[in-house]
Parts: structure tokens; C-alpha cells; sequence
């Protein structure tokens, strides 16, 4: 029984993470770029700003 089911897993992996992938990409993005937001708020300097300010243009643009 164990190996029919790591044989499933093994085969329909893939597709479950395919799946999530197209489901959850939006929110994956902003919560990504949420994250780089609150970084760049804890330290003080220019390059996290132009970093996270960077990633925005660019998933504004659909490039990422």
C-alpha cells in the first residue's frame, strides 16, 4: 500500500504544484512585496527603498 501511494504522490506532485502556482500567484507577490516593504522600514538606508520600489514598477509592468 505504501508504495502505490508514493507512486500517486511522486506522480501527481507536479501537477499540485502547478496548480497552487496559478491559484496563489497574486497573492503570493503581494505579500512578497509586503514583506520587502516592512524590511526596507526597519533599516535606514536608500538601497532597500530603490529595491522594493524597483520590484513594484516591475510586477506593476507584469514583467515578474
Amino acid at each position: 500500500m505504501t508504495m502505490i501511494t508514493g507512486f500517486f504522490f511522486l506522480l501527481f506532485k507536479p501537477m499540485l504544484f502547478l496548480i497552487l502556482k496559478k491559484l496563489f500567484k497574486k497573492q503570493m507577490k503581494a505579500w512578497i512585496v509586503s514583506a520587502l516593504e516592512w524590511l526596507a522600514l526597519q533599516t535606514d538606508n536608500d538601497i532597500d527603498d530603490a529595491i522594493v520600489k524597483r520590484v513594484k514598477g516591475a510586477m506593476q509592468l507584469g514583467v515578474v
